[in-house]
């Protein structure tokens, strides 16, 4: 009996310590990963910005000047549409492989949340700051991008008129942001993907905006989830660490 159960004992130690070394291994492919795709990027994102200003500024003239063609005119418009999706993806690419030292700073969360929803569009947006820190030191042009691109998204997935919740609060020596939708919620098997680079679920979407959010976040020592909303919806946190 002793002989059996140290061998279980081996055996469960074994099977605990060959399951660390893969996810060890794991995130280390994903590493590497992640860094050639951010080169790629790059490089992609700088070869595409003058020809695209170039098509852009064409086609807009192009447009301007076939005002008496409507049929004509709507498909130059067509053109300058299709080259501000492009340009958006390509910032969104330049963003999401940006370094660089933060410029953390004291601010206020409340006034910076309220100001990524002023934004976004305030009016729908209800704001819970109550229990906000009086100063937190981040890097507010970098949080802002991030609480912009959450509220946007939480507008998005909202049903017309629907309203929708935002907040910040310490929470265990952290500050937490946290942003609650009103739409269908994320699927299970997309909430472990949601923040990995050009994954989407919508039709026209780059998926980088919260893959940007997450190196941000991440730069900053803290981390970003998304879980389902009791009553129903999204509910994105982001908890952030004091500076120490």
């Amino acid at each position: 009996v002793g002989v059996a159960l140290a061998l279980l004992v081996c055996a469960w130690v074994a099977a605990r310590w060959l399951r660390a070394r893969e996810e060890e291994e794991a995130a280390r492919a994903r590493q590497q990963h992640l860094a050639s795709l951010g080169e790629m990027s790059a490089v992609l994102a700088h070869e595409l910005r003058n020809p695209l200003t170039a098509l852009k500024g064409h086609a807009q003239l192009l447009a301007e000047s076939l005002a008496g063609d409507p049929r004509a005119q709507r498909k130059a418009e067509r053109v300058v549409k299709e080259a501000l999706r492009i340009e958006e993806l390509s910032r969104g690419l330049l963003e999401f492989v940006r370094t660089g030292a933060l410029d953390r700073r004291p601010c206020d969360p409340a006034a910076l949340l309220r100001a990524a929803a002023d934004e976004v569009g305030a009016e729908r947006i209800v704001i819970d700051v109550g229990d906000a820190p009086a100063r937190w030191s981040l890097d507010v042009g970098r949080l802002q991008q991030v609480l912009v691109n959450l509220l946007h998204n939480a507008l998005q997935a909202s049903p017309a008129g629907a309203e929708v919740e935002a907040g910040a609060r310490v929470v265990g020596g952290a500050l937490v942001f946290r942003v609650r939708d009103r739409g269908p919620g994320v699927a299970p098997e997309h909430a472990a993907r949601i923040f990995e680079p050009f994954f989407t679920t919508r039709a026209r979407g780059t998926g980088l905006g919260l893959a940007v959010a997450r190196r941000i976040v991440g730069q900053h020592g803290g981390t970003i989830g998304v879980a389902q909303a009791e009553g129903g919806g999204a509910c994105f946190t982001v908890t952030l660490p004091g500076e120490g």
